[in-house]
């Protein structure tokens, strides 16, 4: 699936993409994104993946997005989660909550970020098992 926004030095979309949807605007596509998804993988990219991956931070931080894994499979983010470690919780001047700090999974590979995956639906499931227990007792 493809959710683009129409842009003048954009390529089209690739011949893979079963279905595709476009936006007018920036800001609808990454709604769109957002209630798509399961969990978020940021690869390395540019000033958009650092605005989208930030805001898809706050939507964990604020408990707009629930149990969603957020993982970062670069050294840029790991380098904006220590800078926002850093200067968000200067000590009496603190911006952020240390919890908010845990949110991004950092990771090192393809392989560690299909494995955090892995163990977040793993523990989705037990959870489902538990719920439906507990819905099923009389």
């Amino acid at each position: 699936m493809g959710i683009r926004v129409r842009l003048p030095f954009e390529q089209e979309v690739n011949p893979f993409v079963r279905e595709a949807f476009e936006h007018q605007t920036l800001f609808t596509r990454l709604h769109h994104f957002v209630l798509l998804s399961d969990a978020f993988i940021v690869a390395p990219g540019g000033i958009g993946t650092m605005l989208e991956s930030t805001m898809i931070w706050q939507l964990l931080q604020i408990r707009h997005l629930h149990d969603t894994p957020l993982i970062f499979t670069d050294s840029m983010r790991l380098g904006l989660v220590d800078w926002t470690k850093q200067m968000m919780l200067h000590p009496g001047f603190e911006l952020a909550n240390p919890e908010d700090m845990k949110i991004p999974r950092c990771v090192d590979s393809a392989d560690e970020a299909i494995a955090v995956v892995r163990e977040h639906h793993a523990h989705w499931l037990a959870e489902q098992a538990i719920h439906e227990t507990y819905d099923s007792t009389p």
